[in-house]
């Protein structure tokens, strides 16, 4: 059983519920056709008893026959057999006379009732019937044969198997009263071999039989066509399976079915695609991945650079004076903080990336946070000689990271200073936005190609601009990955020569 395929298995089941449900069909049908075949033979005898006992008044021959078997029971009486006869009714026995002849009455009455057909007269003992030799037998009759003959002498139509021991084979005895003149004259036994409804019975069976065969046949074929009919899904959709398992997520099922193998195969392809798309993303990740480190790569090595050939002329003495000296030191130190600030800003970077790095959440005053980042940039605006102007108008409390939020607006103050001619000012507005808010960060600065903006806030972006000779192209990137924590949204609008505007705004 474990090593046949599945719809093997299917066919085996299938075809052993079928020989199941035949099996109980034939039981069923053989247990309904006896019952039925027998309540339609006893209706059948019974009208054929009924009917040969309303045609015997009426034929010559059976006045003949009341005659000479009326008051049979005396001379039985006188051979013995009894003491009058009220007594030989009950205590003696019954005597069979045989009468027979092609044109005889009992023979008549067997053609016309299909069947054996006895008389007996009222107040007698004699059964007659026709027979191959004439002659009288002792008979003694079962206590159901006499009840019978009783019970149908009161009147009554009744059936029996009484009689089936004296007949030498199964049979069924129907018995109806036979009327002269309004009396009762005599009952009328008509004997049907149950051998003929028994080979009805097989013969149905026999045709039942080869019927559920044919059908167990015609049904097997089709079972056996619609299994795998059924299964031709499932195989495409292992053949779809097993292409995902070897890298081809390109592949598809290709069943349209409103079903559940339907609902499956729609899962799969879903499946494949969600595989596709990842495979691209990933893809797309190992090609940003190779990109960061060719880009950390050559932001390092210019300092590194430097740093290497300043500390080459320092060793090897080819530095005379003590201005050089000086000046050589302060190279070094200038590519050192350099590269500080580039590893700082990537492990913010990377730290803020990390899906599984969490920010402090605390109810803050943003504008506080703000307030005091633009106390911070102070120092940078008055060094450049520029004018920092901040306009909030009212506190906003929400929930996120007080130093990240200060962080935020740092790295655009500090952004807008770096781009700003000497004598202009920056701006930090606060303004109503419906039911919402945002604030502005404006400067007049040189502003932003229109092919530049999309890429201002990915790492390692620096304008071509000689002002942002020391950036590190990760301000704007941190600064949008804050903006995305605390569920805000940065945007940049700006005009060439005119200057930019940063705007935080709720998503």
């Amino acid at each position: 059983m474990r090593n046949m395929s599945l719809w093997q298995r299917m066919l085996l089941y299938f075809s052993v519920v079928l020989v199941l449900f035949s099996l109980l069909m034939g039981i069923a049908f053989t247990v309904l056709f006896a019952r039925h075949s027998q309540v339609i033979h006893q209706e059948e005898m019974q009208k054929r008893a009924v009917a040969l006992a309303a045609v015997i008044p009426a034929m010559r021959e059976a006045g003949e026959w009341l005659q000479a078997n009326d008051g049979m029971a005396e001379p039985m009486m006188r051979h013995g057999h009894g003491h009058g006869r009220h007594g030989m009714m009950n205590n003696g026995g019954w005597c069979r006379r045989q009468i027979s002849g092609d044109s005889s009455f009992f023979h008549q009455l067997n053609e016309l009732g299909d069947g054996d057909v006895w008389l007996v007269a009222a107040d007698s003992q004699m059964i007659c019937s026709y027979g191959s030799q004439n002659g009288d037998t002792m008979t003694e009759l079962p206590r159901e044969a006499e009840n019978l003959i009783t019970a149908a002498m009161r009147g009554e139509r009744v059936q029996s198997q009484a009689f089936s021991s004296l007949l030498g084979t199964p049979a069924l005895t129907t018995a109806a009263p036979i009327y002269f003149d309004g009396r009762i004259k005599g009952v009328v036994l008509l004997h049907h071999s149950l051998k003929n409804m028994e080979q009805n019975l097989w013969q149905g069976l026999r045709t039942l039989g080869l019927s559920l065969l044919l059908a167990l046949v015609l049904t097997g074929i089709i079972a056996f066509v619609l299994t795998r009919r059924f299964l031709r899904p499932l195989l495409q959709m292992q053949k779809t399976a097993r292409a995902y398992a070897a890298g081809d997520f390109t592949a598809r099922t290709g069943i349209v079915q409103q079903d559940e193998l339907g609902l499956l195969a729609a899962d799969i392809d879903a499946l494949g695609a969600e595989l596709e798309q990842a495979r691209h993303e990933r893809q797309a990740m190992q090609q940003q991945r190779q990109e960061f480190l060719a880009e950390i790569s050559h932001e390092l090595r210019t300092p590194l650079t430097i740093l290497r050939g300043t500390l080459e002329v320092l060793w090897q003495g080819m530095v005379k004076t003590p201005e050089q000296t000086a000046s050589c030191q302060q190279q070094a130190m200038s590519s050192l903080a350099g590269m500080e600030v580039l590893v700082r800003d990537l492990l913010e970077l990377t730290r803020l990336q990390n899906p599984g790095f969490k920010l402090t959440e605390e109810q803050l005053d943003v504008t506080e946070a703000f307030r005091e980042a633009v106390q911070q940039a102070q120092v940078l605006a008055d060094r450049k000689g520029i004018e920092l102007r901040a306009e909030f108008t009212e506190p906003l409390v929400v929930t996120g990271d007080y130093g990240r939020c200060r962080q935020l607006l740092l790295i655009l103050l500090d952004n807008a200073v770096k781009f700003s001619p000497a004598g202009e000012t920056v701006t930090v507005s606060q303004l109503r936005q419906g039911k919402g808010w945002k604030f502005v960060v404006a400067d007049h600065g040189c502003g932003i190609a229109p092919a530049e903006i999309e890429h201002i806030f990915t790492k390692f972006h620096r304008s071509h601009d000689g002002n942002n000779k020391q950036g590190t192209g990760l301000g704007l990137a941190i600064a949008w990955e804050i903006a995305q924590r605390h569920g805000w949204r940065l945007s940049c609008v700006s005009q060439l020569g005119k200057g930019s505007k940063f705007i935080i705004s709720q998503s």
